[in-house]
């Protein structure tokens, strides 16, 4: 999933924040709400989330907004996570979405509803003593709402690809590990009881008897075993010129050239033209490493993340020349494998 600040991380952030002067106005969201037609999902929900009914122009844009891009959100990481089927990469995928992105947001919106005093008191119909502010009464149902559309996006992916989760979240988890709030009597999350339209959860490929394609986890130098200091020759030069990161352990870079599966990869601090050009010499130019049957970029991506420690986007590479400033270094450190 794109990095970039989403329709959620807006409302909860940025320019979506509905207590801006320039989302406080009601009439303005009655044009918005007609123009924004329901989401319909490719990959069908399996959880929905019991909430008061919108009462106003902005809760009903608001709330259609946060439904439409959980419903989104599921299909774009269910897509990217999905994709390559390889364990590395969903792992990446699971922590970056689940540990890191959302229990962070759910930790934010806990602190940002008990900073305004957003609490579920002032939007219950029962209770007509706290209907005064209107506009604080809006804006604590969208936020409310919001932390639930948070929620739901981590059990849908969780339940996706639960062969993968090692510390599974039930609803009373959110409550009392990152929101800091009281367990609701009744949860506001349930579980749908779906009869085959659901996606089957995505598992771990089972052992078959028959054979199966080859897999690859790393770059095999062809030298491994025979000239193992040529690796140690070439992680001291991508490093003084800036290619790699300067505390890359040498352990860690030999294993990525070893063809064992890798749990570390390289953080490669140069641009994503130099890394094409570098694995471009070593795998079809000169054939210093295994030939990897067209996977080369895929490998790449399990190998190497960039300085941020992000993965690189394998389509990418397919377009890339040699980098006209630092071709000349990148074949001076490859020519040591040789």
């Amino acid at each position: 999933m794109s990095k970039q600040n989403n329709t959620l991380d807006k409302i909860l952030d940025y320019e979506l924040r509905p207590w801006l002067p320039q989302n406080s106005l009601d009439d303005v969201f009655a044009s918005k709400f007609r123009s924004l037609k329901e989401y319909t999902p490719k990959q069908p929900l399996q959880f929905e989330v019991d909430f008061h009914r919108p009462f106003d122009h902005k809760t009903k844009y608001y709330s259609r907004l946060i439904l439409n891009t959980v419903k989104s959100d599921f299909d774009t990481l269910y897509q990217t996570i999905d994709e390559d089927r390889n364990e590395n990469l969903i792992r990446y995928y699971l922590n970056d979405t689940l540990n890191k992105r959302l229990k962070t947001r759910l930790k934010d919106i806990g602190n940002l509803l008990k900073e305004k005093d957003y609490a579920l008191a002032y939007i219950n119909p029962k209770n007509t003593s706290h209907q005064l502010d209107q506009v604080h009464k809006a804006n604590t149902f969208i936020m409310q709402l919001l932390k639930l559309a948070y929620i739901q996006l981590y059990l849908e992916v969780q339940e996706a690809f639960k062969d993968w989760v090692d510390d599974e979240f039930i609803v009373e988890d959110f409550y009392t590990q990152l929101l800091n709030e009281p367990i609701p009597e009744k949860p506001p999350i349930r579980k749908l009881q779906v009869i085959e339209v659901a996606p089957e959860p995505v598992k771990k490929p089972k052992p078959k008897q028959t054979s199966k394609p080859i897999q690859f986890n790393s770059f095999t130098y062809k030298q491994y075993n025979t000239n193992p200091d040529k690796l140690g020759d070439l992680w001291d030069s991508l490093k003084l010129n800036k290619f790699i990161s300067a505390d890359t352990p040498l352990a860690t870079f030999k294993k990525v050239f070893s063809g064992s599966e890798i749990n570390m990869p390289i953080t490669w601090i140069g641009n994503i033209s130099e890394l094409f050009y570098f694995v471009k010499r070593i795998h079809k130019d000169l054939q210093l490493i295994e030939d990897l049957k067209q996977k080369q970029w895929q490998v790449t991506c399990i190998c190497f993340v960039d300085e941020n420690g992000e993965l690189f986007d394998r389509s990418k590479f397919r377009s890339l020349k040699r980098p006209n400033l630092t071709g000349d270094k990148i074949d001076s450190a490859v020519n040591l494998l040789k």
